[in-house]
Order: structure tokens, then C-alpha cells, then sequence
């Protein structure tokens, strides 16, 4: 009885989430004005999360991305997105039901950013940048990405990306069209034309990075990037902190609400499924996306699982130590792993601790997150360890054996089977951590379905193929432990 009664209830509640705001009209703008009092959603630490957020007559909801800023607007969980008058397509327009409601008055420049101490770097850039512009360039790259009504030429122009030079590192907020997107190894889009421009003036090659556009200042800051690009504004606040190269274009603000008048014909849904499949997947290799991502996760999670569980036996035996001050060190530092958020450890081990270091991304997400991983493992060795009787050890001396064969022959093996849930638990747990290495830029699967939604703007597909796949790996993981301590046991 009591089962049914959950089951009805839950299902209430799934449809209830499914319908609610269906039929909510969306919100009428006439002017810029008329937002007051409405639920306003921006990316983070954009122009328009600096300026809306000094009014106190809007409810301010902040998104990592463009692309979830927009599903939050086509589900109706805000009233109204404000960005770039270009950053949505018209196809993607139409595809999540969105249109343009109000285009903004105020005209903001856009630039590429620079570190204070790369003034050489800045001043090459705007000779470019002058001759480019005298040559009539930037305005036929605005036309072709601006002003087409997004389409876009086919094929897309792929730039050899050669020089003798020093690479340049190149980091852009975001990914999505017509600003700079990857499509394989490759990035199109206005900005991205424009950098691969300065390359062959330089003669240097690029390498791009793609950022959170809060994030994407910090890399610069910190050295990990050379410049800045992504659809970013000139600010005062800004110039502060940067080196700007001159604008290259100035672009307005838009007010984008859902569009009640959007109508789709209805499709079957196997045949949506397969559309959805070629599109998310098979078009443009994107699927590649998730295997790289799916690459990367495992090879960050294989390493920090190493690193952590060698630092863990350290741990646990200062743990268990007679000297106070090394037993109090280990607890420190057992309590400030887990009073700090993982996401924090990360951003400080790598824009504070590793900032001005040649090292990759990738590494210090393996050093963060095995030194979290260390704090659990040393626990799980000495909870294991702390539940074998005592009586054990001193049965094995009894019987002749040294202290080492004592606890090689008899300790180790129980503490192990008791402890080898705990362990199992704690390396699933950071399989799943792993998905926020997308905010230092590393290319892992939670980042692929973030790539494939800013093409397809599906939000449905590329994550259920990515629940999917972290399943399998906490699963295969699990089963891969349990093998090896089966194994180990016939030794």
C-alpha cells in the first residue's frame, strides 16, 4: 500500500514539474525599462551580471553559460535573458523557441585582453589589428559572422594554424556561435578568424582554451593563457586589471523572453530520437567530444585515485602515530580537506598554487583532487585497520611470527575485506567530482556535453549519454576493485 501510494505521488510530482509553466504567458517587453520586477537571468561575470546587479528591482539569476542561460528562458525558470544581441542564432531561436524582445540603447566595445605585463604583445595586436581594419578584413569577417541571418559559409574556412614561433595561448569565454566554436580539432567563429589572422601575421601558432567567462580573467591573470577573447566588453573596472587591445566591433545588448507564438510540428519519437542521434553525435564527428572527454575523466580519475591512496598510507599512519603533533597534523589536515568544497581546492590549486606554473590543467586537477582523496583514503586505511581486534596481532606473535608477517599475514587481509566498501565508495565518489575540471579548462565528459549543447543547443541527448557512461565507469570501477582484491587474495 504504502509503496503505490510513494509511486502515485512521485509521479504527481514528475508531472507536475513537466507542466508546470506551460501555460504562463511570457513576460511583454516594450522597452528596457519594463524588467522591473521580473526574474532576470545572465551569464556570470559578464557586463550584464555587473550592471543588472546593482538594481534591487529585479530578481538577478546567474548561469555558467550562454546555452543554459537560454534553456533556462525557453523553460520559463526566468522571465528574461539578457546578452549579446548576436550570441543566439537564429536557429537556435527557433529551435528553443526564444526571440528577441527589446534591443538594448547602450553600445559596448569589444576587444581582446591582455596581461599588464604583455604591453608587446598588445601593441603587435594592434598594428594587426590597424592594418586588418584599413584593409577592409574585420568588416568582411562581421558581415560573414554578424549579419547573415546565421548561416554560415560551406565549408567553414580552416586555417593551417603553422608558425616558427612561440605558440600563443588563447583563451575565449565561452564556445558558442558565431563568436568562436570548435567543430573537431578546429575553431570557426569571428574572434577565432581574427586570431588566426594574428597568428600568420606573427608567424606563431595558436592553442585555444575554452573558459566560463568568470574564469577566462583569472587564466589571464594568472599567466596560464597569452590573450583573452570570448565577446568581451571594455570596462572601466576591466581596464584596471587588463590591457586592451582597440575594439573591433561594438555591439548591443538584447532582452530575450520565450516566444508563446513558436510552433513545432510534432514528430514521432523514434524518429526525433534518430534525427537527435545524427545530430548530437554523427554530425560534425561529435562524438569525438565524448570520447575525449570520456579519455580524459578516466585518466584523471585513474591518477588521482594512485596519488591519493600512496599519500592516504602516510596519513593513516600519522593517524595512528604515538606523537601528538603528528597525529594532530594528520587530523588538520583530514578536517580541512573536508571543510573545504572540492570546486574551491580546485580553482585555488590552480589560479593560486600552480597560477604562474607551465604545468598542464590536467596535472593539477590530478594533484587536487588526490590530495582530497588522500584525506578519505587515510581514513577508510585507518577505520580498516582500527576493527581488526587486537587479539589478532597478538595471536600471530604468539605463534612466532615477526611483527611485519603478523600484519602482512593476518591484519592486512581483514582490514582490507572490511574496508574495501568504504574505499570502493570513496573512489566512486571521485569519479563523479571530476565533472567540475571544466572550470579549469580540461576537455573531460561533463565539458563534452557542455560543447555539444552549444551546436545543438539539445540539452536532452548529450547528457543522457553522459549519465550514462559515468554509470558504466562507477560500475566498472567497483567491479575492477573487487577483482583486484579477489586476486590478491589467491596470492
Amino acid at each position: 500500500m504504502y509503496r503505490r501510494l510513494t509511486f502515485v505521488f512521485l509521479f504527481s510530482l514528475l508531472f507536475l514539474g513537466a507542466c508546470s509553466g506551460g501555460g504562463v504567458p511570457s513576460a511583454v517587453l516594450e522597452s528596457e525599462e519594463d524588467i522591473a520586477g521580473l526574474k532576470v537571468g545572465v551569464v556570470t561575470g559578464s557586463c550584464y551580471d555587473m550592471d543588472l546587479s546593482l538594481r534591487d528591482d529585479i530578481t538577478l539569476c546567474r548561469f555558467n553559460n550562454d546555452i543554459d542561460q537560454a534553456h533556462a528562458i525557453s523553460s520559463r525558470l526566468v522571465d528574461v535573458g539578457v546578452n549579446d544581441e548576436c550570441v543566439f542564432s537564429p536557429r537556435m531561436l527557433d529551435e528553443l523557441s526564444l526571440k528577441m524582445a527589446v534591443k538594448g540603447s547602450a553600445e559596448y566595445p569589444a576587444a581582446f585582453g591582455f596581461r599588464k605585463t604583455d604591453a608587446g604583445l598588445q601593441a603587435e595586436f594592434n598594428a594587426f589589428l590597424s592594418e586588418a581594419m584599413a584593409s577592409g578584413t574585420i568588416d568582411s569577417l562581421c558581415v560573414v559572422w554578424l549579419e547573415n541571418g546565421g548561416i554560415y559559409p560551406d565549408p567553414l574556412k580552416v586555417y593551417p594554424n603553422k608558425g616558427s614561433g612561440k605558440p600563443i595561448y588563447v583563451g575565449t569565454a565561452g564556445a558558442i556561435a558565431p563568436i568562436s566554436f570548435r567543430i573537431r580539432d578546429d575553431w570557426f567563429g569571428l574572434e577565432s578568424e581574427i586570431m588566426y589572422l594574428f597568428g600568420e601575421y606573427t608567424d606563431r601558432p595558436l592553442v585555444f582554451k575554452s573558459f566560463a567567462p568568470a574564469s577566462v580573467m583569472m587564466s589571464l591573470e594568472t599567466g596560464d593563457i597569452d590573450i583573452m577573447m570570448g565577446c568581451v566588453f571594455v570596462t572601466e573596472e576591466r581596464m584596471q586589471r587588463f590591457l586592451f587591445s582597440a575594439p573591433y566591433h561594438y555591439y548591443h545588448s538584447a532582452y530575450f523572453v520565450r516566444d508563446d507564438a513558436s510552433q513545432h510540428a510534432s514528430v514521432p519519437f523514434w524518429q526525433k530520437l534518430r534525427k537527435d542521434i545524427h545530430q548530437n553525435l554523427i554530425e560534425e564527428q561529435r562524438w569525438r567530444f565524448i570520447t575525449d572527454g570520456l579519455l580524459e575523466t578516466v585518466k584523471i580519475t585513474i591518477l588521482s585515485i594512485l596519488l591519493g591512496s600512496i599519500l592516504g598510507i602516510g596519513l593513516c599512519f600519522m593517524s595512528g602515530s604515538r606523537r601528538k603533533w603528528v597525529k594532530k597534523a594528520a587530523s588538520l589536515y583530514g578536517a580541512f580537506m573536508r571543510g573545504v568544497p572540492m570546486l574551491v581546492l580546485l580553482l585555488i590549486m590552480f589560479y593560486v598554487v600552480f597560477g604562474h606554473s607551465s604545468l598542464g590543467a590536467s596535472f593539477v586537477a590530478v594533484v587536487a583532487f588526490g590530495l582530497n582523496f588522500a584525506s578519505s583514503a587515510g581514513g577508510v586505511y585507518r577505520t580498516a585497520l582500527d576493527s581488526v581486534p587486537r587479539g589478532q596481532t597478538e595471536a600471530g606473535l604468539a605463534l612466532g611470527f615477526t611483527k611485519f608477517q603478523t600484519f602482512g599475514g593476518i591484519v592486512l587481509p581483514q582490514a582490507v575485506k572490511k574496508g574495501l566498501p568504504l574505499f570502493t565508495g570513496q573512489c566512486v565518489a571521485l569519479l563523479k567530482g571530476t565533472s567540475i575540471v571544466g572550470y579549469i579548462a580540461v576537455h573531460d565528459l561533463t565539458r563534452a556535453s557542455d560543447l555539444i549543447r552549444s551546436r545543438t543547443f539539445d540539452a536532452f541527448l548529450p547528457l543522457l549519454v553522459v549519465t550514462i557512461l559515468y554509470f558504466l565507469l562507477a560500475w566498472l570501477l567497483g567491479l575492477l576493485l573487487n577483482l583486484i582484491f579477489n586476486r590478491s587474495r589467491k596470492i
